[in-house]
């Protein structure tokens, strides 16, 4: 069987879509649905096991089965159709890291899964949704291979990772990639309203307060029975949660505690450009930003910039040793909360690194300067000064 294109995709796209919606509402008051997935990968070996994750019943489930003459079968019953995935020889509830894995559907039918390879690049198909996931795959297929194009500068020599100027140009063209792929996930999103798949995906990207405008609006381009479920809620938090830290709004004030157990607040900042910014001890890319920001805090602190630094680490050890490790000198705070701390949660962060240049009236001017940006925009800032 030949692998479709995406020209095939689009002339039946229309049709996919409807079916998927109709079949995804409808269905989900079944009691149980049975599903087959029959498998074909031409680079499998005999005795390789594959292993498919999902949730049922609140609990993460593990399947498995092995190849013979390349080719696999899974079958099952679920209550309603549910996002998966497959692992190939990396029992997943053990690995620390799996190298090889593929997302998927189960839902009522035949899912087939055909590709030249192992699980790399394979075509997921047969079934409704599985038929709107794979336009999805398709249209993120040139992104992938830029992003392949690039060197992870967690792979450099030592000799590369000296090279400021090379680690900051990746950095740059890494971060440029990534709104790409946002970019490109909006289109698919818009292009295809009526899907499961594009909730799902939107779901994925809402807490990206860069791009809000855009997410609310392909919200709101959802068909109105998507707007029911679960994920829509959690859309609309998120975009309610960009909105009150947008560009153009106030600050959110909060009172911290510092490395020494002192209280700081936010808004006692006034009166100075202070950057607030989100990082961890454990957030390789954060730490990697700290010679930038280290750089800008000694060219602009005398003009009336500063920086707030609030870490999200839960251990105030390894907290405190990479204060000292990347030698920073600016006012550094911690409720050790982790991922549930409160300012974290307050400014509506998912990933970090993340920050906030809040003016000397305590108006966010700008978002997520990394790099050459935040002292591009400190220069503009001060010149008009």
């Amino acid at each position: 069987m030949q692998k479709p294109g995406y020209h095939q995709f689009r002339a039946t796209r229309k049709t996919y879509l409807f079916v998927s919606f109709i079949f995804f509402f409808a269905i989900t008051t079944n009691a149980q649905l049975k599903y087959t997935i029959q498998g074909n990968g031409k680079k499998l070996k005999n005795g390789d096991i594959l292993y498919l994750v999902y949730e049922k019943n609140g609990k993460t489930a593990m399947d498995s089965a092995k190849v013979h003459k390349k080719k696999f079968t899974f079958s099952g019953q679920i209550d309603k159709p549910v996002k998966a995935s497959l692992y190939r020889n990396e029992n997943p509830m053990k690995a620390n890291i799996v190298a090889e894995y593929l997302a998927l559907y189960l839902e009522k039918g035949t899912i087939k899964f055909n590709n030249p390879d192992t699980l790399t690049n394979a075509s997921v198909g047969g079934t409704p949704l599985n038929e709107t996931m794979e336009l999805y795959r398709l249209k993120l297929i040139p992104w992938s291979k830029k992003i392949r194009a690039i060197k992870d500068p967690e792979l450099f020599t030592e000799m590369e990772k000296k090279d400021t100027a090379l680690v900051n140009s990746t950095n740059t063209k890494l971060r440029q990639l990534f709104y790409e792929r946002t970019e490109l996930e909006l289109e698919f999103i818009t292009e295809n309203p009526a899907s499961y798949v594009s909730l799902e995906v939107l779901r994925g990207i809402s807490g990206q307060s860069r791009f809000v405008d855009k997410i609310e609006a392909a919200y709101k381009r959802l068909d109105k029975n998507l707007k029911t479920t679960p994920q829509a809620a959690v859309i609309e938090e998120n975009i309610l949660k960009s909105r009150m830290v947008a560009v153009g709004s106030s600050a959110k004030d909060f009172t911290i505690t510092d490395m020494n157990g002192n209280e700081v607040r936010l808004s006692s900042f006034k009166g100075s450009y202070v950057l607030l910014d989100f990082w961890a001890s454990w957030c390789a890319s954060c730490r990697k930003e700290h010679p930038n920001l280290i750089t800008t805090y000694t060219k602009f602190k005398e003009k009336g910039f500063t920086i707030l630094s609030v870490s999200i680490d839960n251990n105030k050890d390894k907290w405190l040793k990479a204060v000292t490790s990347d030698k920073l000198s600016w006012p550094q705070v911690s409720d050790l909360k982790g991922n549930n701390s409160e300012s974290y949660l307050l400014y509506g962060v998912t990933t970090i690194p993340a920050n906030f240049l809040i003016n000397p009236k305590g108006i966010i001017i700008a978002k997520d300067l990394k790099g050459d940006s935040l002292q591009e925009e400190l220069a503009k800032v001060f010149a008009d000064k």
